[in-house]
């Protein structure tokens, strides 16, 4: 497979629509068939299905007063695009289309809903994570991977530079005119 800015394009669009509509469809489906804060137990309790609703950030993290909820993710789909648009790199530029397409995913149901519908809940032993859902799953492993190709491409040796080819007549002698 190439690896041309075309065929890079086409990776992180179809990523990007892939990772919107499995993020808004699983979210459809938990908010049609869960209760709110009643665990559907699938995994025992190391895998819960638990619909929250989720005013605040990725993970329910508080990052300030609301406004902020929209511009960052709207200032990072910018980014993510301009950056996407300009990587010639297949893996990179799926990466960033799973970014776009779950901060698209939140984005949606932030402007719907006012909040964004979590409900994969994940824990053991008395410890939970953040309740989540398919969105914010995207954007974390697309960022891991963008930061994983940077660290496994600066470990990689660089080609050493090639000699520059010798000019004709750039000896010494043809300089003092001899």
């Amino acid at each position: 497979m190439t690896n041309s800015p075309r065929t890079a394009r086409r990776f992180f669009v179809w990523a990007a629509i892939l990772s919107l509509f499995l993020a808004q469809v699983t979210k459809v489906l938990a908010y049609g068939l869960l209760h709110e804060h009643v665990p559907l137990r699938v995994l025992g309790n190391v895998l819960r299905f638990s619909l929250t609703s989720n005013p605040r950030g990725l993970f329910g993290l508080s990052f300030g007063p609301p406004i902020v909820y929209f511009l960052l993710p709207v200032l990072g789909i910018g980014l993510v695009v301009y950056f996407a648009l300009r990587s010639p790199d297949c893996w990179l530029a799926t990466a960033y289309g799973m970014v776009l397409g779950g901060a698209i995913g939140n984005l949606v149901d932030r402007l719907r809903l006012g909040y964004v519908i979590d409900f994969i809940d994940v824990g053991m032993r008395g410890w939970r994570w953040y309740t989540f859902n398919l969105a914010d799953a995207f954007v974390v492993t697309g960022i891991f991977v963008l930061l994983g190709r940077e660290v496994f491409a600066a470990r990689r040796p660089r080609p050493a530079p090639s000699p520059e080819p010798e000019m004709e007549g750039s000896d010494e002698k043809s300089l003092s005119g001899q």
